[in-house]
Order: structure tokens, then sequence, then C-alpha cells
């Protein structure tokens, strides 16, 4: 009766184990303000991100429609064309009043950002890219110091 318990036991794991789906989700960059969440290459819509300050487009060298800039306060959102939809290309930080997820603003200097996101950075000049899953974060300096953030998606051609 013992072993039919154990077996039964173990039957239920296996069972309980098998009916589970892992969902494994790519991490990429993205940015948060205002309890919204940013994720490069979600859809763009005015209803979700609001009016903009500023609004400009330009025939798209890549793609087929416009290409899409949307200026805030704080930000700047660039879209492309997919379709019927204008998705997140890039988001361009404008002042120190909003910092990365992570906790990097422009006006901090290099070792904050060295000390947060690692030394596993490609540099050109005062320039430092971050890559990870189709996705970077690029953080420009001047003498040290942060003077522009910019997330972008990386593209497949």
């Amino acid at each position: 009766m013992k072993k039919v318990f154990i077996l039964g036991i173990i039957c239920l794991f296996f069972l309980v184990g098998c009916g589970q789906e892992t969902i494994q989700t790519e991490e990429k960059y993205s940015f948060s303000y205002n309890n919204m969440e940013f994720v490069l290459g979600d859809v763009f819509t005015r209803e979700k991100f609001g009016t903009e300050i500023e609004y400009s487009e330009v025939a798209s060298c890549a793609f087929e429609g416009l290409d899409k800039t949307f200026k805030y306060e704080h930000y700047e959102i660039t879209t492309y064309p997919d379709g019927e939809d204008d998705r997140i290309y890039s988001i361009y930080l404008l002042d120190d009043t909003v910092p990365t997820k992570e906790g990097v603003k422009i006006t901090d200097d290099v070792s904050k950002m060295t000390e947060i996101y690692g030394n596993d950075y490609t540099q050109q000049g005062e320039s430092y890219l971050y890559s990870k899953n189709n996705t970077t974060i690029q953080f420009y300096t001047s003498n040290g110091v942060i003077i522009g953030i910019e997330y972008s998606i990386v593209m497949d051609n």
C-alpha cells in the first residue's frame, strides 16, 4: 500500500510538471516613465502616449512609409512604419529629469554608467553602446559626463 501511495505521488508530480509551460521572454532594454513601459518594437499610438509637443515626419529610408518623431517634454520617440502600424524605433532622453530604469540619467558621470551597466560596451569616441537582444542603449558623453541617452532597436535587414 505504501508503494502504491508513493507511486501515486510521483505520478502526480509528473503530471503537474508536464502541464506547466515555461514562458521565456527575451530581456531587452526598455524605458519607463509615469507608470508607462516603452518597449522598442511595440506599436506606438497617441492614445497610449499622449499628445506630443512637436511632431515631424520624413520618408523612411529603410521602410515603405514615414518615419515619425514625437517630441514630449522629457523624451522623444521615433517610430518606423510596419504596415498600418507605427512601431517604436528609438527613444531619446532629453534632460536629467528622466533616468533609465536602472537609474542613470543625463549629468551622471561615466563611472556611474559602468557601475550599473558594466564594462561590456562598444566605445566610439565618447559614446558608449550596450546591446541586448536586438536592442541598444547608447550613452553620449563629454569629458566623462553623460549628455545624452538613446534607446534603439536593431533591425534585421
